[in-house]
Protein backbone atom coordinates (compact mmCIF):
# COMPACT_ATOMS: atom_id res chain seq x y z
CA UNK A 1 0.00 0.00 0.00
CA UNK A 2 1.71 3.47 -1.07
CA UNK A 3 1.87 6.29 1.79
CA UNK A 4 -1.36 8.43 0.90
CA UNK A 5 -3.60 5.19 0.38
CA UNK A 6 -2.34 4.31 3.99
CA UNK A 7 -2.90 7.69 5.50
CA UNK A 8 -6.20 7.60 3.62
CA UNK A 9 -6.98 4.33 5.71
CA UNK A 10 -5.46 5.65 8.69
CA UNK A 11 -7.52 8.95 9.03
CA UNK A 12 -10.52 6.97 8.31
CA UNK A 13 -9.83 4.73 11.25
CA UNK A 14 -8.88 7.66 13.45
CA UNK A 15 -12.44 9.21 12.68
CA UNK A 16 -14.06 6.11 13.24
CA UNK A 17 -12.58 5.68 17.07
CA UNK A 18 -14.71 5.35 19.83
CA UNK A 19 -14.40 8.40 22.82
CA UNK A 20 -13.14 5.69 25.14
CA UNK A 21 -10.05 4.77 22.34
CA UNK A 22 -7.06 5.59 24.02
CA UNK A 23 -5.78 7.68 21.17
CA UNK A 24 -9.20 9.95 22.35
CA UNK A 25 -8.64 9.72 25.71
CA UNK A 26 -4.82 10.56 25.80
CA UNK A 27 -5.37 13.35 23.57
CA UNK A 28 -7.58 15.06 26.06
CA UNK A 29 -4.13 16.31 27.75
CA UNK A 30 -3.80 18.22 24.80
CA UNK A 31 -6.42 20.07 24.88
CA UNK A 32 -8.43 22.46 26.58
CA UNK A 33 -8.69 23.18 30.23
CA UNK A 34 -6.82 19.81 31.19
CA UNK A 35 -3.85 20.90 28.49
CA UNK A 36 -3.42 24.42 30.91
CA UNK A 37 -3.68 22.72 33.76
CA UNK A 38 -1.12 20.03 32.99
CA UNK A 39 0.95 23.19 31.66
CA UNK A 40 1.09 24.92 34.68
CA UNK A 41 1.46 21.69 36.90
CA UNK A 42 4.73 20.28 34.95
CA UNK A 43 6.29 24.31 35.05
CA UNK A 44 5.88 24.36 38.97
CA UNK A 45 2.66 25.37 39.19
CA UNK A 46 2.93 29.21 37.25
CA UNK A 47 3.18 30.52 34.11
CA UNK A 48 2.09 33.88 32.27
CA UNK A 49 -0.97 33.74 29.71
CA UNK A 50 1.65 34.44 26.89
CA UNK A 51 3.69 31.56 27.76
CA UNK A 52 0.64 29.58 27.87
CA UNK A 53 -0.66 30.80 24.61
CA UNK A 54 2.67 29.34 22.72
CA UNK A 55 2.52 26.37 24.00
CA UNK A 56 -1.00 25.50 23.38
CA UNK A 57 -0.88 27.30 20.36
CA UNK A 58 -4.21 29.08 20.12
CA UNK A 59 -5.78 32.76 20.44
CA UNK A 60 -5.30 35.05 23.50
CA UNK A 61 -9.17 35.18 23.77
CA UNK A 62 -9.36 31.26 24.03
CA UNK A 63 -6.69 31.32 26.59
CA UNK A 64 -8.60 34.46 28.46
CA UNK A 65 -11.92 32.11 28.16
CA UNK A 66 -10.42 29.22 29.68
CA UNK A 67 -8.00 30.83 32.62
CA UNK A 68 -11.76 32.93 33.54
CA UNK A 69 -13.70 29.41 33.38
CA UNK A 70 -10.50 27.94 35.46
CA UNK A 71 -10.54 30.40 37.99
CA UNK A 72 -13.85 29.84 38.85
CA UNK A 73 -13.27 26.32 39.22
CA UNK A 74 -11.11 27.59 41.73
CA UNK A 75 -8.27 25.73 39.92
CA UNK A 76 -6.48 28.55 39.27
CA UNK A 77 -5.50 32.61 40.71
CA UNK A 78 -4.62 35.38 38.80
CA UNK A 79 -2.11 37.59 40.46
CA UNK A 80 -0.63 41.24 38.85
CA UNK A 81 2.60 41.77 38.32
CA UNK A 82 4.23 44.16 40.47
CA UNK A 83 6.29 45.72 37.51
CA UNK A 84 3.19 45.84 35.26
CA UNK A 85 -0.32 45.52 36.41
CA UNK A 86 -1.87 44.86 33.27
CA UNK A 87 0.14 41.55 33.08
CA UNK A 88 -1.46 38.87 35.31
CA UNK A 89 0.57 35.98 36.18
CA UNK A 90 -0.94 32.67 36.41
CA UNK A 91 -1.25 30.07 39.33
CA UNK A 92 -2.07 26.30 40.13
CA UNK A 93 -4.24 26.19 43.46
CA UNK A 94 -4.28 23.09 45.62
CA UNK A 95 -7.63 22.41 44.14
CA UNK A 96 -6.16 22.47 40.76
CA UNK A 97 -3.52 20.40 41.73
CA UNK A 98 -5.31 17.48 42.92
CA UNK A 99 -7.98 17.87 39.89
CA UNK A 100 -5.05 17.08 37.54
CA UNK A 101 -2.78 14.94 39.94
CA UNK A 102 -6.23 12.84 39.65
CA UNK A 103 -6.20 12.69 36.16
CA UNK A 104 -2.93 12.01 35.90
CA UNK A 105 -3.22 8.83 37.78
CA UNK A 106 -5.76 7.74 35.94
CA UNK A 107 -4.51 7.98 32.60
CA UNK A 108 -1.30 6.85 33.89
CA UNK A 109 -3.61 3.35 35.30
CA UNK A 110 -5.28 3.24 32.01
CA UNK A 111 -2.15 3.45 30.01
CA UNK A 112 -0.36 1.15 32.16
CA UNK A 113 -3.42 -1.29 31.40
CA UNK A 114 -2.52 -0.68 27.58
CA UNK A 115 1.01 -1.41 27.55
CA UNK A 116 0.13 -4.87 29.60
CA UNK A 117 -2.64 -6.05 27.23
CA UNK A 118 0.16 -5.12 24.62
CA UNK A 119 3.04 -6.74 25.95
CA UNK A 120 6.68 -5.64 25.97
CA UNK A 121 7.46 -5.97 22.42
CA UNK A 122 4.44 -4.30 21.14
CA UNK A 123 3.91 -1.52 23.67
CA UNK A 124 8.08 -0.66 23.01
CA UNK A 125 7.26 -0.42 19.43
CA UNK A 126 4.13 1.72 20.09
CA UNK A 127 6.23 3.86 22.47
CA UNK A 128 9.16 3.90 19.93
CA UNK A 129 7.05 5.08 16.83
CA UNK A 130 5.35 7.71 19.08
CA UNK A 131 8.53 9.08 20.15
CA UNK A 132 9.65 9.72 16.36
CA UNK A 133 6.65 10.83 15.55
CA UNK A 134 7.04 13.71 17.35
CA UNK A 135 10.62 14.57 16.88
CA UNK A 136 9.62 14.44 13.39
CA UNK A 137 6.51 16.77 13.97
CA UNK A 138 8.64 19.28 15.72
CA UNK A 139 9.83 20.62 12.25
CA UNK A 140 6.89 19.62 10.24
CA UNK A 141 4.53 21.85 9.01
CA UNK A 142 1.10 20.87 9.01
CA UNK A 143 -1.57 22.67 6.86
CA UNK A 144 -5.08 22.77 9.04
Amino acid sequence: MDMENMAAELLRFMETLPRRAPQNWLGDFSRGELFLLRYLYINDGTAWPSEMREAMQTSTARIAAALNSMETKGWVKRESDDSDHRRKLVHLTQAGTEYIEEHRKKALRNITKLLMELGQEDAAEYFRITQRMEIISRDFKFDL
